[in-house]
């Protein structure tokens, strides 16, 4: 199982980039895609610190409940695999002047 994990983080950023490049509305998806997932990600994890902080618990004994949260999971997921595909795309560009 983690060999398909690392096959896929390696591979799915360039068929997101090849993709990007045969369609803008794909690119404008993952545009989309990943600012949902950042605000969505970003607002699990300030509840998860703000529930800490009210509660006067240590967010690394309550991380467990951030980290299999299905949401979080997926938009984070999304993001692991967005940021290399930017970076794909940056070295596209710069490589092609």
């Amino acid at each position: 199982m983690l060999i398909w994990l690392i096959v896929g983080f390696i591979v799915v950023p360039f068929v997101m980039a090849a993709l990007a490049a045969l369609s803008r509305t794909v690119r404008w998806i993952w545009h989309l895609l990943a600012v949902i997932s950042f605000y969505i990600s970003g607002s699990i994890v300030a509840a998860a610190v703000y529930r800490n902080i009210v509660h006067q618990t240590v967010l690394t004994t309550n991380v467990h409940d951030l980290l299999l949260n299905p949401w979080f999971l997926v938009s984070g997921s999304f993001l692991g695999l967005y940021i290399p595909y930017r970076m794909l795309v940056g070295l596209w560009v710069h490589l092609r002047r």
